[in-house]
């Protein structure tokens, strides 16, 4: 999709284009094209700037991030990703898991002023990216008495297209070839996964273990009881039956999703699930924790297997904002749990070999309907004229 400057938007307004305009920010993440930026007819995008306050005010730096102030020149409407402009323009904001997104530690007039935005006319439509997001919204918004602010929320999951070709062949026999993807390496589960395949192994089962990703240092899940991941890194790197390929780039990564069997997901905090997206519309089933939107990408024994974790009452990990021994405790009864099903689950699709090719199938079938791009265009036209 062709992203616009502002100044070439504002000369094509000048030579009397009759399409409206559609103002983004920080294009950056990777998957706007989810939300935004999709190819449509009577709407073109521009990328616009914003005021970088939050690299000089450190202390609201989150805050001042995901409440930018926009210059808008030439636009029609506005359409973020998890932040809420500071501007004159009417806006759509799409959003992953919560809304306002001020993570660390938060004052109540920062989420008053978040509120407040949300409650504008400016704000026209509130697009949250899956069922989990907007129920959690809601749970949300009750608590607070924020009720109005459901009139404006609807799911808009976006449409996806993967530049690779989905997989045509499968190993029937052999060793099944498992594969784990998360830079965030100790939030998206590889402590009970390396556990689970050993003890696979000391059992005879026939696995390996591919990892692609790395770790950081601090781990907002594991806070203050994160392992050392040096000596983890090292671990991988050591081990027989671990492929370690470090950090590669997206379409590496998708080649590796075709070439195994199984991708294996167990993350003990998600605010979607980018990469059984990626692995599913390629025909890879997953095994996951069944965290927050999971369960709508995967679905039990249908196009993978999904694997219990204890939760609040909006599907997260338990152990979340938790602190000291309480998530000390949450944290190992976490991993083992997970650790013990991950067995049973591997195991399972090691014994029923014709299901890995069944379920990659049917997930790709899934998440092609879920993420069609004609579909996900015209409802994106649809929140546009709506929202002008």
């Amino acid at each position: 999709m062709n992203i616009k400057q502002t100044s070439q938007v504002q000369k094509s307004k000048a030579a009397g284009s009759t399409s409206k305009t559609i103002g983004i920010i920080n294009p950056g993440y990777g998957y706007e094209r989810v939300s935004y930026a999709l190819k449509l007819v009577e709407f073109e995008y521009t990328r616009l700037f914003t005021l970088p306050i939050y690299r000089v005010v450190k202390s609201y730096a989150q805050f001042l991030k995901h409440t930018p102030f926009v210059f808008d020149f030439g636009v029609d409407l506005l359409h973020t990703w998890n932040s809420l402009p500071i501007s004159r323009k009417p806006f759509v904001v799409s959003f992953e898991c919560e809304l306002p997104r001020y993570l660390g530690r938060v004052l109540p007039w920062q989420m008053n002023y978040g509120k407040k935005i949300l409650n504008s006319n400016r704000c026209r439509r509130i697009l949250a990216l899956s069922d989990a997001a907007k129920n959690k919204f809601i749970l949300d918004c009750e608590k607070s008495g924020d009720d109005d602010l459901i009139q404006k929320l609807v799911v808009f999951r976006g449409g996806i297209e993967l530049p690779t070709p989905s997989k045509d062949i499968y190993s029937a026999t052999g060793t099944l070839k498992l594969l784990f993807v998360g830079t965030d390496a100790v939030r998206k589960g590889i402590v009970p996964l390396y556990n689970a395949c050993e003890k696979l192994i000391d059992q005879g089962v026939n696995v390996s273990l591919t990892f692609v990703g790395g770790f950081n240092q601090s781990c907002y899940v594991y806070g203050e009881h994160i392992p050392n991941v040096n000596e983890l890194e090292s671990k991988l790197k050591f081990t027989k039956w671990v492929n370690y390929l470090g950090r590669l780039p997206i379409s590496e990564v998708l080649c590796q999703m075709k070439s195994h069997d199984v991708l294996v997901f167990p993350t003990f905090d998600e605010s979607l699930g980018w990469v059984p997206i990626e692995a599913g519309l390629l025909g890879t089933p997953t095994i996951a924790t069944d965290i927050f939107a999971i369960p709508e990408l995967v679905e039990h024994k249908k196009t993978g297997y999904l694997i219990s974790v204890q939760q609040c009452t909006d599907r997260r990990f338990v152990g979340l904002g938790t602190v000291g021994d309480e998530l000390r405790q949450n944290l190992e009864k976490a991993e083992k749990q997970i650790e013990n099903e991950l067995v049973i689950a591997i195991n399972y699709m090691y014994e029923n070999r014709a299901l890995v090719e069944k379920w990659g199938r049917s997930a790709k079938n899934k998440l092609e309907e879920m993420y069609s791009l004609e579909i996900a265009q015209t409802e994106l036209s649809k929140i546009y004229r709506a929202s002008l």
